[in-house]
């Protein structure tokens, strides 16, 4: 019994190796603020599979939209208009498949009066946003068997990934409305590995083959006191 506790002890110290076994790796790449609709590639390390064997690949895609929105209303009467400054990121693997998406937007709504006579996107009727910026973010996880090969080999290697922004923006509120936009977006990616490395020889035993050489412990120990 003394023995069984005593390796049940061992086995819960020796615990925390073994979730220290996962490891993880990032590469990050980024597309500099351009103005929109823009198509480029970024560039990523793959993963060494000389290191371990891979669980999971998190896609991390943060964007920015900066630029300036204007309206006029032609509206005989007075209306209120909401002006949205958006873009619409994406990244995508070598075959044009989508990775992750995301869509940072800028929102504004005016009073605007009837339409002072005036086409200018000043005055009463109309009006700017000036410069303004807003960003976005979002992540997919794969745990896809097909992924695991197109970003892995031995040695490692490198990877493009195709990384877009199109001009998202709108106004609305108005039935008679002139808007203009001028956007330019830019992307930060990230790719990050999770595996388990592999084990050197020497590494201290897991808790379940612990608890084999418990179980093996315990049994030698019922064997000997039978034969007493």
């Amino acid at each position: 019994m003394k023995k069984t506790f005593a390796c049940m002890a061992l086995a819960a110290a020796l615990a925390p190796f073994a979730s220290a076994h996962a490891a993880v790796i990032t590469y990050t790449d980024s597309k500099a603020l351009t103005t929109t609709n823009w198509s480029d590639a970024l560039s990523f390390s793959k993963f060494d599979t000389s290191l371990g064997t891979l669980t999971s690949i998190r896609f991390d895609l943060e964007g920015v939209v900066q630029g300036v929105g204007s309206a006029e209303s032609l509206d005989t009467s007075a209306s209120t208009v909401t002006l949205s400054l958006g873009s619409l990121l994406g990244l995508t693997r070598p075959d044009h498949t989508t990775l992750v998406v995301t869509n940072p937007v800028f929102t504004q709504t005016f009073d605007f009066t009837a339409f002072d006579n005036s086409a200018n996107f000043a005055g009463t009727s109309g009006g700017s946003t000036g410069t303004v910026s807003a960003t976005g973010s979002n992540f997919f996880v794969s745990n896809n068997a097909s992924d695991f090969a197109l970003f892995s080999s031995l040695g490692g290697g490198t990877i493009a990934l195709g990384i877009d922004a199109i001009g998202n923006s709108s106004g609305t509120g108005s039935g008679n409305l002139i808007t203009q936009f001028n956007t330019a977006a830019s992307g930060v990616a990230k790719v990050t590995y999770t595996y388990t490395p592999t084990t050197p020889t020497g590494d201290v035993p897991e808790p379940a083959s612990l608890a084999l050489i418990c179980g093996g412990l315990g049994l030698l120990g019922a064997i000997r006191r039978k034969k007493a």
